[in-house]
């Protein structure tokens, strides 16, 4: 560690921007792949990443429950809930590696759950052929943070933690390292890298209602990703989860998880009536999660509405014991923000922002466009599609988490370092100090405005007149961040870090616009009401593309599936539709 003008540098071999399961994993497996020098940055603390709010479980064909299940069968799910522009070589990777990965997690000490023979259980999610999610009640993901952050505690792998990347360093030769503030102890750190890996989670928080916390998912990964020249795709899909609170206003978004469905719970209306019967006959509330959150969102909008502006959530039906041992936390949840006890009481729910599909560019094995720099998790756009299988985020993070180490850790083996320039860090410096100063916008009301807009026009239904006029007013607001000035000082400076992350969120807020206006179709996630079909001429991805500071929006055709995986995604779909029939 040395001192360069007053500020830190200090050098890693490889360097994961990002705590949570994915940044685990990699940092893991770059240890593990003969890379010593390998450092975690946190925006959170360590251990608290938005991973610990996964709670419904991990996907694999382990076949445990159904034995009919398997890689093949989960693949095609993911594909048809991708509605064909997931990149299905990406999926066949994800599906043949989820048993091994969560045989790994069970290895080192996941307390997954278990039936009285011993067996993984697994249980059924939505738009799943068979039940094929293990969990750990409903913390799945807390559970499977503790393993990852004991694994790495064993390897004695570096956390830095409060620490916001501000840029990416890059010279012709590819990756450099990072520009970071320590928010902690107020101070500026350059990281020299030979591989950098992104594994900054998505951008759900450009919506006002979401189920992430306020200091998470605000698109960190992809904007920083954009601001160098690297590609985004499919901006335009977000996944709106069916179920969020709707009250109190504290927690209104709060996710309330696909496991309450999968364990037997149902959705009314007002009424009483469980409308899912018209919308989705065959797989009522485990249907889709597009399909649910729309259905839920025509109910409330056809005057169907609980008071609360959400329709019931009922889990009554199954007895106490089962809800204590399967959803605790659901359970403590209802019962101290909404003080009602879910085995007697309707909950209220409504949809939510809940994960981005969308995201940074990436080959088959994680790696950018520009050498060194990779991207992994949430941050990343090619896996998921249209739309997420629920229960496919948690393995994405292991499965990829493993390759992307892998290949980070044989790029910085077989790469000199690339050296820092003074101009380019001191250049990062002077704009962070152009933001001190007084008087100007409040950037805690153009960040309100926009993501009111986002929710209000480029949300689970979409219009060109809509997203059009929200277009205009991201670009006046963009126009107004110019003229924000926050106060001096970078220790727990919490004005500049919401400043500099609104800075990279609306250029992503203008991405997911201009990517909806393109895409003239319904496909997935991404309902528009004046383009109500899908059409065969968008089997394809939009590509967003930072052409000198001017955000462009490209259509790039996905590869099709081939062999036996589209063999068995033709079967699937032919058995789906004699169902519909009868």
């Amino acid at each position: 560690m040395t001192i360069m003008r007053g500020y830190i540098t200090v050098r890693a071999d490889v360097l994961v921007i990002g705590s949570g399961a994915a940044g685990i994993r990699t940092a893991i497996e770059a240890h593990d792949s003969g890379v010593q020098d390998v450092i975690v940055l946190g925006k959170c603390k360590k251990g608290d990443a938005h991973t610990v709010l996964a709670t419904g479980g991990i996907n694999a064909a382990l076949g445990t429950m159904d034995p009919e299940d398997s890689w093949l069968i989960h693949a095609a799910d993911t594909l048809m809930e991708g509605w064909s522009i997931a990149d299905y070589r990406a999926v066949e990777t994800l599906c043949k590696n989820g048993p091994d990965a969560v045989n790994e997690l069970v290895r080192w000490g996941a307390r997954f759950h278990r039936e009285k023979n011993g067996k993984l259980t697994q249980r059924f999610f939505g738009a799943h052929t068979y039940r094929r999610t293990c969990f750990y009640g409903d913390q799945t993901g807390k559970e499977i943070m503790r393993v990852l952050i004991g694994q790495a505690e064993k390897r004695k792998i570096k956390f830095m933690d409060s620490m916001f990347v501000v840029s990416l360093l890059k010279g012709p030769s590819g990756v450099k390292g990072a520009l970071c503030i320590d928010f902690k102890n107020g101070r500026m750190v350059v990281f020299s890298a030979k591989a950098v890996v992104i594994a900054a989670g998505g951008y759900t928080k450009l919506y006002s209602r979401s189920s992430s916390r306020s200091y998470e998912n605000h698109g960190d990964g992809a904007a920083l990703a954009l601001n160098i020249g690297i590609d985004l795709v499919n901006m335009e899909m977000v996944q709106f989860h069916p179920t969020g609170m709707v009250y109190p206003k504290s927690a209104v978004g709060t996710l309330v998880t696909e496991a309450v469905r999968g364990e037997g719970g149902t959705l009314l209306n007002a009424k009483g009536e469980r409308f899912m019967k018209r919308y989705d006959p065959v797989r009522m509330e485990l249907g889709p999660r597009d399909e649910v959150s729309r259905a839920i969102f025509n109910e409330i909008n056809k005057g169907n509405g609980t008071k609360h502006g959400g329709v019931y959530l009922d889990i009554t039906n199954v007895p106490k014991n089962k809800i204590l041992e399967r959803l605790p936390k659901m359970y403590r949840q209802f019962k101290e923000l909404n003080g009602i006890d879910i085995s007697k009481e309707r909950m209220e729910v409504a949809p939510t922002a809940h994960y981005t599909m969308g995201g940074v560019d990436v080959s088959l094995t994680g790696e950018t466009k520009i050498k060194g720099l990779f991207a992994v998790g949430e941050t990343v756009g090619q896996i998921h599609g249209a739309n997420r299988l629920g229960g496919n985020s948690l393995l994405e993070t292991v499965v990829y988490g493993k390759i992307v180490g892998r290949e980070a850790a044989k790029i910085a083996k077989e790469s000199e370092r690339n050296p820092l320039t003074l101009i380019e860090i001191e250049n990062t410096i002077a704009h962070i100090d152009s933001f001190f100063g007084n008087g100007g916008a409040k950037v805690e009301d153009i960040r309100a405005e926009m993501q009111a807009l986002m929710w209000d026009d480029v949300g689970i239904v979409r219009n060109e007149t809509d997203m059009k006029a929200a277009l205009d007013r991201i670009m006046g607001l963009k126009i107004d961040f110019t003229s924000v000035r926050v106060p001096h000082g970078l220790k727990n400076n919490i004005e500049l870090k919401v400043a500099l992350e609104t800075e990279k969120m609306l250029p992503l807020c203008e991405a997911v616009v201009r990517s909806a206006l393109i895409r003239e179709e319904s496909r997935g996630a991404h309902y528009r009401s004046d383009y109500k079909k899908m059409s065969d001429d968008w089997l394809a991805e939009t590509v967003t593309r930072n052409e000198g500071g001017r955000v462009a929006i490209y259509k790039r055709q996905m590869p099709k599936a081939e062999g036996r995986l589209a063999e068995t995604v033709r079967k699937m779909k032919e058995r789906a539709s004699h169902k519909l029939l009868e």
